[in-house]
């Protein structure tokens, strides 16, 4: 049986840049579902889109780890 500790902490950073006016901006979002382990995950990103699907399959990980 996999228990989840409910006072676990996730983290989820988006950094955003811009690169140029032709090619808009990039995304750099480091995320991990449980602050108190090592693994992190880094994703890259150049459009709204790309940052919404991220973050919105990390909340989805977090709240619905198994």
């Amino acid at each position: 049986m996999n228990v989840t500790d409910p006072n676990r902490t996730g983290l989820l950073i988006v950094r955003l840049w811009i690169e140029t006016a032709e090619t808009g901006f990039r995304a750099r979002i480091t995320q991990t579902l449980d602050s108190s382990k090592v693994d992190q995950g880094m994703s890259m990103a150049s459009s709204p889109d790309e940052v919404y699907a991220v973050v919105q399959r990390w909340v989805q990980g977090f709240v619905n780890p198994n």
